[in-house]
Formats: C-alpha cells, sequence, structure tokens
C-alpha cells in the first residue's frame, strides 16, 4: 500500500472522527437549551458540520464532492432532532 494512500485514509478518518463528534454534540445540545430560537439553529450548524466533514473527507481522498454520500453529514442532526420533537 501507497503511503500517500495510508495518510489520505488517517486524514479523512481523523476529519471525520473530530466532525461527528462535534456535530452530535450540536445537535444533542440542541435538545437541553432552553433559548428560543436555538434549537433549529443548533441544529442547522450541526448539520453543516457534518456536510462540511463529508465533503472533506471526499476532497482529501480526490473524489467528487457532490455525492449522495453528503447525505450522510446530515445523520446526526435528522437523528437527534427527531429524537427530541419525538420527545416533546
Amino acid at each position: 500500500m501507497q503511503v500517500e494512500r495510508v495518510q489520505r485514509w488517517v486524514m479523512s478518518t481523523l476529519l471525520l472522527t473530530v466532525c461527528a463528534l462535534f456535530a452530535t454534540g450540536m445537535a444533542i445540545l440542541s435538545g437541553i437549551v432552553e433559548r428560543a430560537g436555538a434549537r433549529s439553529g443548533l441544529l442547522v450548524i450541526s448539520g453543516l458540520v457534518g456536510l462540511m466533514a463529508m465533503a472533506g473527507m471526499r476532497a482529501i481522498n480526490l473524489k467528487r464532492i457532490l455525492t449522495p454520500w453528503l447525505l450522510l453529514g446530515l445523520l446526526p442532526a435528522v437523528i437527534v432532532g427527531s429524537f427530541y420533537a419525538l420527545r416533546s
């Protein structure tokens, strides 16, 4: 295996892990916050961070950025947002 390929795998894994944890944390925070309008704003930020993480991962691996795989970046915001919406 080539060194460049391994470096891309490591970079994309680190990027996706850090950004997914941040996006999930923002989504969870949206369910805890009591301020008016903050819940939707935090969910939007969570979705944008997830989209940017997926786009960055695709760019690091020299793949096309605009693909259906980008929708996986919205997963933390959608799951946590729907959980809190059904709970309320």
